[in-house]
């Protein structure tokens, strides 16, 4: 069958435009931020001059050694951003979606039962990002043997690699098939509100993975143990009384397997909320600090930040579903990017298909969204701080905290303004240390 892509088509013409934007201002910000780099990155701002843990962590090595860092990882991305644009151009110009689908039809046949449609959604997917997950590797392998190693934060072997690989293709196929069987499910039987039944399917999914990844999923890549009793543990069990937070348990998970880089996160949710400590951190920071690190992620639950998401994110799921259901009954969605065979007549059908282009062009416009979405996130990690600062009843373990992983993590100093405005979703580590410095 002869597949043509209408360039003339206003869906195709929305997406090529919001693809190419995107890359566009990628570039730009990844641009100016290495400038930045070279032009003060052996500088250190002025209110770390004032505190002598900075003064001697950040010294002249470490700070170009930061900006060594920053610079490998983004000529590292330029060639994978061309070669990702080239890839997700090509895919469309060229009718490589519309072939999957002729392929597949020709096989199991037209999708109208569950089990056809199920079939038929579930290779397509898979089918669908096989190339870029093949473009990605060479990148991704780069990325972690030559560039993390180089500055000691990859402990990876071949081994491990091809490891975690294999599950993570393993879990995602599960979790893919039992989302899949749910939408063919309600493709088939709810043709005019599928949208909102995948919606209430998608938040209880979001809901049960809180609980099913920590118990279930993460340790499949990783080994987590209680919390040894010693100082650590005592300090953080009085924050955590201080504050009321009842958990499931303190974790450390074996982090060091993997990588230098440091974190600490919080899942689940009710009773089965569990506190997980990468061991690199436990390396890096005192007792004190650990407390204000967690303190900081307890703010976002005792200030309702969480609930405060839900309440957005619930409504907006229901508002986008019900958009990309939208155009995906309009045939000239399928049309113009060449999937000839569907039609008025038959396109109740082929609903995942409207869906999955829906998704493809929404998510060429969402970076557009990002500053939005950052600025809120960058607003309710100051007010964690505060929290933080205010059960310590002081700023100083955070500070200090704060500048330690900074220094391990060989985060950016002094990124340009507009750079944190498009992609911070925490504020620099400079504009943390003024706020909780001015709340004092």
């Amino acid at each position: 069958m002869n597949i043509a892509v209408d360039f003339s088509n206003i869906f195709v013409l929305v997406f090529l435009f919001g693809t190419l934007i995107t890359f566009l201002i990628n570039q730009f910000l990844e641009f100016i931020d290495y400038r930045a780099r070279v032009k003060n990155g052996g500088k250190l701002p002025e209110i770390l001059q004032k505190i002598p843990l900075s003064t001697q962590t950040f010294d002249g090595e470490k700070l170009k050694k930061i900006c060594e860092y920053e610079n490998a990882k983004y000529f590292a991305w330029i060639p994978s951003s061309i070669c990702s644009l080239i890839l997700e151009l090509a895919l469309v110009v060229f009718g490589f979606y519309p072939f999957v689908l002729n392929f597949l039809t020709g096989i199991f046949g037209q999708p109208a039962a569950i089990g056809s449609t199920f079939t038929i959604f579930f290779f397509f997917m898979i089918i669908a990002g096989i190339p870029s997950s093949i473009l990605g590797l060479p990148f991704s392998l780069y990325r972690e043997f030559v560039v993390e190693k180089r500055f000691g934060f990859s402990k990876m072997t071949v081994k491990l690699w091809l490891s975690d690989m294999i599950k993570g293709i393993f879990v995602s196929l599960i979790l893919s098939a039992l989302l899949t069987i749910a939408a063919a499910v309600f493709f088939v039987k709810f043709t005019a509100s599928w949208w909102a039944i995948l919606s209430a399917v998608l938040i209880a999914f979001t809901f049960i993975m809180q609980i099913v990844y920590p118990k279930f999923i993460a340790p499949l890549f990783n080994k987590f143990t209680p919390l040894e009793e010693g100082e650590v543990k005592e300090k953080i069990s009085a924050v955590l009384n201080k504050v009321g937070f009842k958990n499931g348990g303190l974790f450390v998970m074996d982090a060091s397997r993997r990588s230098g880089h440091s974190n600490a996160y919080f899942s689940g949710f009710g009773k089965t909320k569990r506190i997980v400590l990468y061991d690199t951190l436990l390396k890096s920071l005192t007792a004190d600090e650990l407390a204000a690190v967690l303190g900081h992620e307890l703010g976002h639950f005792k200030l309702h930040h969480i609930t405060k998401r839900l309440f957005i994110m619930i409504p907006l799921e229901f508002v986008v579903m019900f958009i990309l259901y939208k155009l995906a009954n309009f045939t000239s969605l399928y049309q113009g990017f060449g999937f000839a065979s569907v039609t008025a007549q038959n396109i109740s059908s082929f609903q995942f298909i409207g869906l999955f282009l829906a998704i493809t062009i929404y998510s060429a416009l969402s970076e557009i969204l990002s500053p939005i979405v950052n600025l809120s996130s960058r607003k309710q990690e100051y007010q964690a701080d505060a929290f933080s600062a205010k059960v310590l009843e002081s700023p100083e373990p955070l500070i200090t905290g704060l500048i330690k992983l900074n220094s391990d993590n060989l985060s950016e100093l002094i990124p340009p303004k507009l750079y944190v405005f498009w992609n911070y979703s925490h504020p620099t580590l400079v504009e943390r240390i003024e706020k909780l410095q001015n709340k004092n």
